[in-house]
């Protein structure tokens, strides 16, 4: 018998066939936002190049990234 969650989650998804990057928290609680979206406010993340900005007003529509001009963001580190 697993002696702890991690054990038991580590067994399940090497039977279903999922890898610990498909299971791990980062991965549920990331939400993706594309540039001239309205996300809230927060720091995102561009998915290329990693660099960070931050949106103050709620309103406030994500411009493309600043250093590589990406238009994809996490609400996470990646």
């Amino acid at each position: 018998m697993p002696s702890s969650i991690v054990e038991m989650t580590n067994r399940h998804s090497s039977q279903e066939g999922y890898t610990q990057s498909t299971i791990s928290k980062n991965t549920w609680r990331t939400k993706m936002v594309i540039a001239g979206s309205k996300p809230g406010t927060g720091f995102y993340f561009c998915v290329q190049c990693g660099h960070r900005t931050y949106l103050e007003i709620g309103t406030d529509r994500l411009p493309p990234c600043t250093k590589c001009l990406g238009t994809e963001y996490n609400d996470k580190v990646a």
